[in-house]
């Protein structure tokens, strides 16, 4: 209607966007689903493939939209009935803004990646459809026919990024990558909660599959503790992580070791539980500390 390039590319995106959101409803219905014998660690990670493909659908509406202002650019159009494009165009800009905000609440909420992707989608799409709208009153003003396709292009560019940020964060997600925020905060409890009898904490790692984090660690504990003894310990140990976590589902697995009598190290003859307590005081944790290979035994 409008015959602008910047309110096609604005209209393509839009497009986008309910391809993006119906592939992002069919990913959280699989992704709720319980673990079964062929998925133990659950389903979550749909959702990563889910909004990688959303990212790469964005970058092809891109480069759509880049190509098609570059052509117009060399044959640019005269603009008609802009005012009632840019009325459509500022109806988007509230109702997307709105619901990426409400989107990315309930995935911080429910810790949904595609959620909180989706949503970051559309206020980008908001702020870029609201720059859109500037730039044709702009055009309105001095009348530059090119305005439209720099627009056009402008926006393309924008949109490339959106797609390569969305795109980032699914790789991370996909290639495991560490949490710094999730590691700090179990460390931070484990320090807080700190018992006598834990010698040494290391080996720590930390995954996420969907809602489910799933957090495994070595414990040291002095080499005379009886099995209860050990079990007790970790018992602990998971409760303080879960309540940190309280929100999320949380798998932990725990390894119990002993520090031997027998160890080269400087804990030597430190490890029984009535000699412990100067080996403990010695020890300083810290996030390098617990989740390296610091084993007191070797």
């Amino acid at each position: 209607m409008t015959n602008s390039v910047s309110v096609l590319s604005d209209a393509l995106e839009s497009i986008v966007n309910i391809i993006t959101a119906f592939m992002t409803l069919l990913a959280l219905k699989y992704a709720i689903k319980p673990r079964d014998d062929n998925h133990p660690y659950g389903h979550g990670k749909i959702e990563l493939l889910a909004a990688s493909v959303e990212g790469i659908l964005i970058g092809v509406a891109g480069i759509m939209i880049i190509n098609e202002a570059i052509l117009r650019l060399n044959h640019p159009t005269y603009l008609q009935d802009i005012g009632i494009g840019m009325v459509m165009m500022g109806l988007t800009v509230a109702v997307n803004y709105l619901l990426g905000r409400f989107a990315i609440n309930k995935g911080k909420q429910y810790n949904s990646i595609s959620l909180i992707s989706e949503g970051k989608h559309l206020q980008s799409d908001a702020y870029s459809t609201f720059a859109l709208i500037a730039g044709l009153s702009l055009y309105i003003i001095t009348g530059y026919k090119w305005l439209d396709s720099v627009l056009a292009i402008i926006f393309g560019i924008f949109i490339l990024y959106t797609g390569f940020q969305v795109l980032k964060d699914t790789v991370t997600g996909l290639m495991d990558e560490a949490d710094p925020e999730a590691l700090r905060r179990i460390v931070k409890v484990i320090k807080q909660n700190r018992r006598p009898a834990w010698v040494n904490i290391h080996k720590l790692t930390l995954l996420r599959f969907g809602q489910v984090y799933h957090v495994d660690m070595h414990l040291t504990l002095p080499w005379d503790f009886t099995v209860e003894q050990a079990h007790q310990e970790a018992l602990f140990l998971k409760s303080i992580i879960r309540e940190e976590f309280a929100e999320e589902d949380v798998d932990i697995s725990i390894q119990s070791e002993p520090c031997r009598k027998d160890s080269s190290s400087k804990w030597v003859g430190q490890c029984a539980k009535d000699q412990y307590k100067e080996c403990d005081e010695e020890k300083v944790w810290s996030i390098e500390q617990i989740t390296g290979k610091n084993n007191l035994n070797s």
